[in-house]
């Protein structure tokens, strides 16, 4: 069966003063070469020139993502890129591409890791990558949680009262911590459903930035 598939490439602004082997090019090759030995077509492909990897929060990526979710009308099975941190920089971000993937049931195909979830191998080191995700979300919010401990113990006033909850504010500080960008951490709250502090409307990067400011004035 002939396994159709999007490309994504990206160069950050250092990268392209640097090493020649991560270029746009250099990537479009790479994915090519392997879309002819295995006998993909490549049917599409999305660029994101000058940002970087830090979070998933890209156009030319949210793009891809966007053609992937298409049930039923998407035209590819997969997503391919030439190297891990092409995709993603963050162990935690790459692990929620990956349980994307696994629900929506498109694969994820990394050349430099010679990952390709479509096969059993792939899977099980996909499962791995999950695991040690969780594992470093976890050991997140345990620092995190002990360090607000610490504060409220010495008497410490964690800024102006939030109306956010405290299981949510830790989670927003877990991630803002992991390295995502305010708009990101808000864009995974809509998406997962969660209730805002008023119980309606959308969660905002404003929302976010105010519990991460009341939390750096507190340190």
């Amino acid at each position: 069966m002939n396994k159709r598939v999007l490309g994504y490439v990206r160069v950050s602004k250092a990268d392209r003063t640097r090493d020649t082997s991560l270029g746009i090019e250099a990537q479009r090759s790479a994915i090519t070469r392997a879309a002819e030995a295995k006998g993909w077509t490549i049917v599409e492909w999305f660029e994101d020139d000058g940002l970087s990897g830090k979070d998933t929060n890209r156009p030319g990526l949210t793009a891809a993502l966007a053609a992937l979710r298409r049930h039923g009308k998407r035209n590819a099975d997969g997503l391919v890129a030439a190297k891990l941190d092409r995709l993603s920089r963050s162990v935690i971000d790459f692990g929620e591409l990956l349980e994307r993937s696994r629900r929506q049931r498109w694969s994820i195909v990394v050349l430099d890791f010679d990952l390709d979830t479509s096969t059993a191998v792939g899977r099980m080191l996909a499962g791995v990558m999950v695991q040690f995700a969780q594992f470093e979300r976890e050991v997140i919010g345990e620092r995190t949680k002990a360090a607000l401990a610490v504060k409220k113990a010495e008497g410490a006033q964690l800024g102006k009262p939030s109306q956010v909850p405290a299981e949510i504010q830790s989670r927003i500080l877990q991630q803002h911590t992991a390295g995502l960008s305010l708009s990101a951490i808000a864009r995974r709250l809509n998406e997962d459903g969660t209730p805002t502090q008023t119980g309606a409307g959308q969660w905002t990067h404003t929302v976010i930035g105010g519990v991460v400011r009341r939390w750096k004035e507190s340190a």
